[in-house]
C-alpha cells in the first residue's frame, strides 16, 4: 500500500575516467579541475532569465585546451544513459542554456570561468524540476613526432548538473517497487527501488522498520540518503546481517525527504 505524501515537497556527479591506449612514449596526465559544486540549483519562474558560472583551473605545469558540451542525463536503479540533446526526455532544460566558451585554452596554474545563462520559457504548464549535464573536458595533446611506445592517456570528464526549480508549482510523489532480497557476497540485503513519480526532485532517506508477528518492533535499519530526479528511479540497500532468518516480518518501508514529505508502504518479509 502506497501513503501519499504528507506535505508539498520540495544528484553524474562525480568525474568520469576513461582510459585510451595510444601508442606514444610519454604518458599524459589531466590537470584540469573543476571547483566548486557539480550541482547548480536555481528556483525560477516562467519567462525568467538566470546566470551562472563554472570555474575551472589547470593545476599542472602546461597549457591545456578545455572542451565543454551539453549532455542530458537519465538514470535508473539498475543503469543510467547519457544522451546528446535533442535527443533527451521531457524533463530537460538543455534547450534553456546558452553557454561560452565552448572550448578554451587554461594556461598552466591557471583559472577560468565558464559562463552560462538560462532561460525558462513563458508557459504556465511547465512545473517542478528540469535538469541538464554541461560536461567540461580537458584535452590532452598527443605528440605526432613520438611513437613507438605504449602510453595511457587520462581523460578526465566533470558532469556538472544544470538544474531549474519552476517556483513550487507541481507535485512530489515516490512509488515503492516490490522489495527484493539480494545475496552478495554471502551477505543479505533487501533491495528497495524508489521511482519518483512526481514532478519535483526528492532526496529522500530511507529506512526499514521491522517487527515481529505479534507487532512488536524488532529492528530499524537505515538505508541512506538518495537524489531522485523525475521520471527516474534508485536503488536502497539494506543490510539485514544479524535479522534472524527463516521468519515472517513485519516490514514497513519509509522515505523521508528534507522538507518533511513522508512515503511509506507496508510489507511482508520472509527470508
Amino acid at each position: 500500500m502506497l501513503y501519499k505524501k504528507l506535505k508539498n515537497m520540495r544528484t553524474i556527479y562525480r568525474f568520469v575516467i576513461l582510459f585510451y591506449l595510444t601508442l606514444i612514449p610519454v604518458v599524459l596526465h589531466a590537470s584540469i579541475e573543476v571547483v566548486g559544486k557539480l550541482k547548480h540549483v536555481k528556483t525560477g519562474n516562467s519567462g525568467d532569465i538566470y546566470k551562472g558560472r563554472i570555474k575551472i583551473q589547470n593545476s599542472g605545469d602546461y597549457a591545456q585546451e578545455v572542451r565543454v558540451y551539453q549532455t542530458d542525463l537519465l538514470y535508473n536503479y539498475e543503469d543510467y544513459t547519457l544522451y546528446d540533446p535533442p535527443v533527451t526526455h521531457n524533463r530537460s532544460n538543455a534547450n534553456w542554456i546558452q553557454y561560452s566558451p565552448k572550448t578554451t585554452i587554461v594556461n598552466a596554474k591557471e583559472t577560468q570561468f565558464i559562463q552560462y545563462e538560462v532561460s525558462i520559457p513563458k508557459n504556465d504548464t511547465i512545473s517542478g524540476t528540469y535538469w541538464s549535464v554541461l560536461m567540461v573536458e580537458g584535452v590532452n595533446p598527443i605528440d605526432p613526432n613520438e611513437e613507438g611506445k605504449l602510453n595511457i592517456n587520462t581523460i578526465t570528464r566533470y558532469a556538472i548538473q544544470i538544474v531549474t526549480e519552476i517556483g513550487d508549482k507541481g507535485l512530489g510523489e515516490l512509488q515503492f517497487m516490490e522489495p527484493t532480497i539480494i545475496n552478495e557476497g554471502g551477505k543479505i540485503f533487501l533491495a528497495i527501488d524508489i521511482i519518483n513519480s512526481g514532478d519535483h526532485y526528492i532526496s529522500p532517506e530511507v529506512s526499514l522498520e521491522l517487527y515481529d508477528e505479534n507487532g512488536v518492533s524488532m529492528k530499524k535499519i537505515e538505508a541512506g540518503r538518495k537524489g531522485i530526479f523525475p521520471t527516474t528511479s534508485t536503488r536502497f540497500r539494506v543490510d539485514l546481517e544479524g535479522i534472524e532468518g527463516n521468519k515472517t516480518y513485519q516490514a514497513i518501508i519509509i522515505a523521508a525527504g528534507k522538507d518533511d514529505d513522508v512515503f511509506g508502504i507496508e510489507y511482508t518479509l520472509y527470508f
